[in-house]
């Protein structure tokens, strides 16, 4: 009778370093396709496909041929054995194999036969899977070779690899010469990838857009080295906020700033959103009116799995969009989501 495995003992690395590779939820690739394609073929599967397995779920990375979905819950995942075990996995007939009875997700697929080797960074730490499957179930007692997959498993960890060095050398064209936080186009990326994991696990992804209040005045009066340095010392107070790796803080363009928090409800992003106003209202910068340099904040989320990332922003800059038209240094909630639309106190 089939039982949920238990996590591998060192589940917690296992999870830290597949964020740190950050290839989840990330668009297509032909290097992992190819893999993909090769396995399908050497094998005369109907399908084939290369997958990660996080916390919550398993993620398709590249997928041979329709059949499958392109994520499904870990706890209803097959090869969720592969990464428990570390060890190769086949099954002649998933519909009759002693091991699945009872499975939740086995009866509703269109294969029989499934045969999977796990993606090993080290040899107890299994990230992924490389797997076949067909339609028809494979003859009692037929042998299998294991070989071509796991061949095919090392050239994956081979593009992985590359997949990670590329990422740290595209690291610095992602970053803002002025703050040194993330600049638009890391901010975009980060967006695709973060909305299509709040699709794939329904956890919420808020965002906030800061927009600094009255900044044309400063440049004007003061000069756009005063205006550059305000636009420092807000990234550095900014910067100051992250509580999690995963979070993303970066200057949107101009005297914008973004912040990305998946996993935060509205709740959580408003109460975070009020914090930095007062921290920045207070932060001892002033304009040339004497005053102190305030910020206005849109705040919206996408929550349930719904929405996307081009509504998502479209929510925010509506929300801050009301913050100015309210009289700015004050935050607005966009009724995303199951989000409030809230302005608060100045």
């Amino acid at each position: 009778m089939w039982r949920v495995p238990d996590h591998p003992a060192n589940e917690a690395e296992r999870l830290a370093v597949l964020e740190a590779l950050a290839i989840m939820d990330t668009p297509r690739d032909e290097r992992f396709d190819r893999i993909a394609w090769l396995a399908q073929n050497v094998y005369g599967a109907d399908v084939a496909f290369v997958s990660f397995i996080d916390g919550a779920s398993q993620w398709m990375k590249a997928c041979s041929g329709p059949g499958l979905s392109s994520t499904i819950a870990r706890d209803r995942s097959v090869c969720q054995h592969i990464i428990a075990s570390g060890e190769p996995l086949m099954s002649p007939d998933l519909q009759t194999d002693a091991r699945f009875a009872g499975h939740p997700s086995v009866p509703h697929l269109p294969f029989r036969f499934y045969a999977g080797v796990p993606l090993l960074l080290t040899p107890d730490l299994a990230v992924g899977s490389v797997c076949v499957l067909r339609r028809e179930p494979a003859r009692p007692r037929a042998p299998f070779d294991f070989a071509p997959l796991q061949a095919l498993a090392a050239i994956a960890l081979d593009a992985l690899e590359l997949w990670r060095r590329n990422e740290n050398l595209a690291q610095e064209s992602r970053l803002d010469a002025l703050t040194g936080l993330t600049n638009r186009r890391g901010f975009d990326e980060a967006l695709l990838r973060l909305a299509g994991r709040c699709l794939r696990t329904s956890e919420p992804l808020a965002l906030l857009l800061i927009d600094v209040d009255h900044f044309k005045a400063i440049n004007d009066q003061l000069g756009h080295p005063a205006g550059d340095e305000v636009l420092r010392r807000l990234g550095a107070t900014l910067a100051g906020t992250r509580v999690r790796v995963e979070d993303v803080i970066a200057r949107y363009g101009g005297e914008e700033f973004a912040l990305l928090l998946p996993g935060s409800n509205a709740e959580a992003a408003g109460q975070l959103a009020v914090g930095i106003r007062q921290t920045i209202a207070s932060s001892g910068a002033v304009r040339p009116d004497g005053r102190a340099v305030t910020v206005s904040i849109g705040v919206a989320v996408l929550e349930g799995g719904e929405g996307d990332a081009p509504s998502l922003i479209a929510a925010a800059d509506n929300a801050l969009y009301r913050a100015k038209r309210q009289g700015r240094d004050c935050v607005v909630e966009a009724p995303t989501g199951t989000g409030r639309s809230v302005a608060a106190t100045r």
